[in-house]
């Protein structure tokens, strides 16, 4: 071989090393009963967060939590036990715990033991909550949809300030959740626990939209919790108590309206355990959309290339659509017959994007930034009474597919 073929050759071979090095990562390994699926996103050169599922959750690469993980610096691990297996929190936590250690030396992330935690669930997935409170204090959050409601007295010590949401069906189905509303929740709440409650008007048990009201919720909770200047290789965080006085309420008297009232925790007036707590407005907001109930206007999205377009909005669905990079945003409302409206504001969270005072009440959101948005809009009726839509999430991917 002659001196130009040996440096075409190596050039390829770096070229080729350079481009695999560059995918996103998926470890998978088999530990006792459990199968564990790490997600590492490419661009996270040292990882700032872990994101759970405990069971009930088949990792999936290019999904939304994929993209929350991508934009926020976190990996992602998926843990699935057989649901007739003993002990399955020990088990996961147990397993979780041996495959961080190896894939930290593998993976060549020595930072992934020492990750603050966030998990995520649905039904059976609530199994997430036990299993990261095996180290409280290491737990930023949990967020279980379709999971009993804990009960403040039996939680274990050191779990009191831990923030927790979560998300119950309005219809009372063979699971009986909707007791623990009055049961535990309030209770809960009147402790001064920085628990949040969506109920999901018109579904039973059913995930339907939570993902729009977790994804803000863990994002806020996170950022108020874990300090910016912690140095992940360095050993774990110090996570922050959180101070209820810094969120907002929201009252559960007026969350079955098109307004539900949210305030900011100093500014609340009425019976604090008929609340819930939330971590900052942007949240509020959200939880205020997530809430409305019989709302007559409707929010609608779409890719403004056609790529994408939110479903029809059905309560038991999920709402939500995913897009490329670079590609803008068109935002409107449809508005039910008979019913006059006079201004609309479409928002990420509570920050205003833009509005409309004439139909079709469309806006166009431009340099949306990778990552999943929780969006809504608002609307003034011609007697001047304000009401929001429900939400729902776009996911900007981090790289075109």
């Amino acid at each position: 071989m002659n001196d130009r073929a040996a440096v075409c050759l190596l050039a390829g071979l770096l070229a080729l090393s350079a481009a695999a090095h560059a995918q996103d990562r998926v470890l998978s390994a088999k530990s006792g009963q459990v199968d564990v699926k790490l997600f590492i996103p490419e661009e996270t050169k040292v990882l700032r967060g872990l994101l759970i599922h405990a069971a009930n959750y088949t990792m999936n690469p290019q999904d939304r939590w994929a993209e929350l993980c991508r934009a926020m610096g976190w990996a992602h691990v998926a843990l699935n036990i057989d649901r007739n297996a003993n002990n399955r929190p020990t088990k996961l936590r147990q397993a979780m715990d041996e495959m961080l250690k190896q894939w930290a030396a593998e993976a060549g992330h020595p930072e992934l033991p020492n990750l603050p935690l966030m998990g995520v669930g649905h039904s059976a997935g609530g199994m997430v909550t036990p299993t990261m409170l095996k180290t409280p204090e290491r737990t930023v959050t949990s967020c279980v949809s379709c999971g009993w409601i804990a009960d403040p007295k039996k939680t274990a010590p050191g779990t009191e300030n831990i923030p927790m949401l979560f998300t119950i069906g309005a219809i009372n189905d063979a699971f009986n959740m909707v007791p623990g509303v009055e049961g535990n929740f309030y209770p809960a709440r009147l402790a001064g626990r920085p628990w949040a409650l969506g109920f999901m008007w018109d579904a039973a048990h059913d995930f339907a939209n939570s993902a729009t009201l977790f994804v803000p919720w863990t994002v806020a909770v996170y950022n108020a919790r874990v300090p910016a200047d912690w140095d992940p290789l360095a050993g774990p965080p110090k996570l922050r108590d959180i101070r209820l006085e810094d969120g907002y309420l929201g009252d559960c008297t007026t969350w079955d309206t098109t307004w539900p009232t949210i305030s900011r925790y100093a500014q609340f007036k009425g019976d604090i355990s008929r609340t819930v707590w939330l971590p900052d407005q942007a949240t509020a907001f959200v939880w205020r959309a997530f809430q409305s109930k019989g709302a007559p206007v409707v929010l609608q999205a779409a890719a403004e290339d056609g790529s994408a377009r939110l479903g029809e909005y059905k309560p038991k669905a999920e709402r939500g659509m995913m897009v490329n990079p670079g590609i803008a945003i068109v935002m409107e409302v449809s508005v039910a017959e008979g019913t006059a409206i006079r201004r609309v504001q479409f928002y990420e969270g509570d920050r205003l994007l833009g509005e409309s005072a004439a139909a079709p009440w469309r806006f166009v959101w431009r340099d949306v930034k990778p990552g999943a948005h929780a969006v809504l809009a608002t609307w003034e009726a011609a007697d001047g009474k304000p009401g929001t839509t429900t939400p729902a999430l776009v996911v900007v991917r981090g790289k075109a597919r």
